[in-house]
C-alpha cells in the first residue's frame, strides 16, 4: 500500500516541505542516525502530510509550526532520555508535528493509494486519519524492537499534540474537504 495524495486541492507548490524532506536526506547520509526505515518515514510521511498542511498556512507559519513540534520532541526526549539521538527525536517530532496538524486541519481527508495486487496496481481512497494510525503504528513496532531507543518514538507524540493544537491557531486558510465520490449502484 503507498499512499500517492490526499484529496485536499492545493493552491502551491509545497517548497517547505519538500525543504524537510531534502534536510532529512542530507541529514540521514551526514550522520547516518535514525537506520534506513526511520529515513523512508521521515521522507514518506512529511510529503503526504505536509503539502495540504503548509498549504493552509504562509511558508513561516509552517516552519513556525515544523519548529514548535520538533521542540517540544526534543524536549519530552531529554527529559526521557538526555542521551538520545536528538536530531533523530527532531526529525521524527517534525514528522509527528505534520501527522497531528493534518488530522487535525482535515479530519475527513482521504488519501488516493495505491494498493498492488498480482499483476495490477489498483487505486483505493484511505481515511487520513487511518493512514496516521498507521504511522503510530509504524512508531509502535520501532520501540517493540528496540532498533533505535523507545525515546525517539515516544517524544515525537508530544510533536502529534503540539502539531494538532498549534496548526488551528496558525492556519490561515483551511480548504474544505471534498466530498466523497457516490457510490453508484449497479442494476
Amino acid at each position: 500500500m503507498v499512499p500517492l495524495k490526499d484529496n485536499i486541492p492545493t493552491d502551491r507548490m509545497p517548497v517547505v516541505t519538500l525543504l524537510l524532506i531534502a534536510a532529512n536526506l542530507v541529514g540521514h547520509l551526514l550522520f547516518g542516525q535514525g537506520g534506513l526505515f526511520q529515513l523512508l518515514v521521515n521522507v514518506a510521511f512529511p510529503w503526504w502530510f505536509g503539502s495540504s498542511v503548509e498549504d493552509a498556512m504562509a511558508p513561516w507559519r509552517f516552519v513556525l509550526l515544523c519548529l514548535l513540534g520538533g521542540a517540544a520532541a526534543v524536549g519530552l526526549g531529554a527529559a526521557l532520555d538526555g542521551d538520545a539521538p536528538m536530531a533523530v527525536v527532531a526529525a521524527a517530532g517534525v514528522v509527528a508535528t505534520l501527522v497531528g496538524a493534518h488530522v487535525s486541519l482535515y479530519p475527513g481527508a482521504r488519501f488516493v493509494t495505491g494498493v498492488p495486487l498480482p499483476f495490477l496496481l489498483t487505486l483505493v481512497e484511505l481515511p487520513g486519519p487511518l493512514l496516521a494510525a498507521v504511522w503510530l503504528a509504524l512508531q509502535a513496532l520501532v520501540a517493540a524492537t528496540g532498533a533505535e531507543g523507545a525515546v525517539v518514538v515516544a517524544a515525537p507524540l508530544a510533536g502529534v499534540v503540539v502539531g494538532a493544537v498549534a496548526v488551528r491557531l496558525l492556519a490561515q486558510q483551511r480548504k474544505q474537504v471534498p466530498a466523497r465520490r457516490a457510490e453508484v449502484a449497479l442494476p
